[in-house]
Formats: structure tokens, C-alpha cells, sequence
């Protein structure tokens, strides 16, 4: 009996698993702790920032200015200051951990997705609540003090969220294949 042909895709078949490249996407594509991955997607990491810059805003929101004994002004700027410390880290490798050139397809359309999702919240959030900031501090008939200290806290809460949040989304969204 002769011997059945390889067709040609076969054979493509066949010089891709001699290569080893398929078990190396599948590892850089799992969810399995390997010692070669360079990158890893930030999962819990941006909430911290996030968490702490709504805690700021709310702090300050709430806390009455004629309170305002021990100068909280001063706490809620250091810990602005604080969480400004830590965006750079979280913000510059990108929302996949990694530099955009070593994105594929699927990775590019996910940053894509996850900057426009940020940008389409900032500015819900920015077109609901600067107004309610204005209306607020007209009817409540805020000091000067403590108007900005509100702004300003409401603009480390942007700050922290364009920061974050796109690294939030992208890693929280990246499909992992399960390690076989």
C-alpha cells in the first residue's frame, strides 16, 4: 500500500509545530505563571489609585469647612500628592502592562476599546457633575477655600481615573486561554 500525501497545509502544519511557536502564543496567551512573560496585565493594582481618589473627593465633599480645626486641607493635598506619585507607574506601561509597539491585532483593539471607554465616562461623569458642583456651591453658598479644594479634588479624581481606568478595563477584559 502506498503511503498517503501530505498536502501542502499539512506540511505548513507540521514546520509551525517543529518550530515550537504555537506552544509559545499559547503560553503568552494563558493565564498559567510562567518565568519567560515579560508582561503581565494589571488586575487589582490601578483600583488602589482609584479607590483612594473617591475617597479624597468624598472626604473633602463631606467634611464641613467650619470643622476644618486641623487644616484637613492639608492632609487631602498629601494624599493627592501620594496618589499622583503612583499613576506614572500604572499610566506609562500602558493599559496591557506592555509598550503599544509589541501589541497584536487583538491587543491593539483592546487598548483602542479601553481608552474610548474611559474617554466616554470622564466625559459622562464631567458633563453630570461639574454642574452639580456649580449648583451646589451657588446654593450652598460655599467660601472660595473650600470651593477649589473640592475642584481640586474632583480634578485628582479625573487625573486618577484616566490614569487608571483604561489599564483597569484592558486587563480585566484580556481573554486567557487556560494552560494545557
Amino acid at each position: 500500500m502506498k503511503p498517503l500525501r501530505e498536502t501542502f497545509l499539512a506540511k505548513l502544519d507540521g514546520t509551525v509545530r517543529w518550530t515550537g511557536m504555537n506552544a509559545r502564543v499559547a503560553d503568552e496567551m494563558s493565564d498559567a505563571p510562567s518565568a519567560d512573560r515579560k508582561h503581565r496585565p494589571l488586575r487589582w493594582i490601578p483600583i488602589l489609585p482609584i479607590a483612594l481618589s473617591c475617597a479624597v473627593f468624598v472626604l473633602f465633599f463631606i467634611s464641613p469647612p467650619e470643622l476644618d480645626v486641623v487644616r484637613l486641607g492639608a492632609v487631602f493635598v498629601g494624599l493627592q500628592v501620594s496618589l499622583l506619585a503612583m499613576l506614572p507607574a500604572i499610566h506609562l506601561g500602558g493599559p496591557l502592562g506592555k509598550p503599544s509597539l509589541e501589541d497584536d491585532e487583538r491587543e491593539a483593539a483592546l487598548r483602542k476599546d479601553s481608552f474610548l471607554f474611559c474617554l466616554g465616562l470622564l466625559a459622562a461623569l464631567n458633563c453630570v457633575g461639574q454642574p452639580i458642583l456649580m449648583i451646589l456651591s451657588h446654593g450652598q453658598h460655599w467660601q472660595t477655600g473650600y470651593s477649589v479644594g473640592v475642584a481640586s479634588s474632583a480634578l485628582m479624581l479625573n487625573i486618577s481615573l484616566f490614569g487608571c481606568l483604561p489599564t483597569l478595563y484592558a486587563s480585566w477584559n484580556l481573554r486567557q486561554l487556560p494552560r494545557e
